[in-house]
């Protein structure tokens, strides 16, 4: 998602119309492929998933930062509805992976 956005950006295509709803579609199924991904339970994928999780989280601030400050542009609907999908990985993935190991441990009611 931030390769597009970049590419987007780096291209002077503007991100509304047909590339922003583009842009929608492929965030929601990237959240759902990640989400899905989460229930993982080998503890070198989960590692890997949240360091690449942290490394987008800065990357996109440091894009929408960037928008913001350097170029004066506010980031408009869509590249924050990308951070939100970004940062909502990062919050969720880690919550449903521990809610996958407790119940395929038969842990949860306890």
């Amino acid at each position: 998602m931030i390769i597009y956005l970049l590419v987007t950006y780096f291209n002077g295509t503007p991100l509304e119309g047909t590339v922003a709803y583009v842009f929608v579609g492929m965030g929601m199924g990237v959240f759902l492929i990640e989400f899905l991904k989460s229930g993982d339970l080998n503890s070198i994928a989960f590692l890997i998933d949240q360091v690449f999780a942290l490394i987008a989280i800065v990357a996109s601030t440091i894009l929408l930062t960037y928008l913001y400050v350097h170029t004066g542009e506010v980031p408009n609907f869509f590249y924050w509805f990308g951070y939100a999908i970004i940062l909502g990985h990062a919050i969720f993935s880690p919550f449903n992976a521990h809610r996958m190991a407790l119940r395929n441990f038969g842990v949860a009611g306890q």
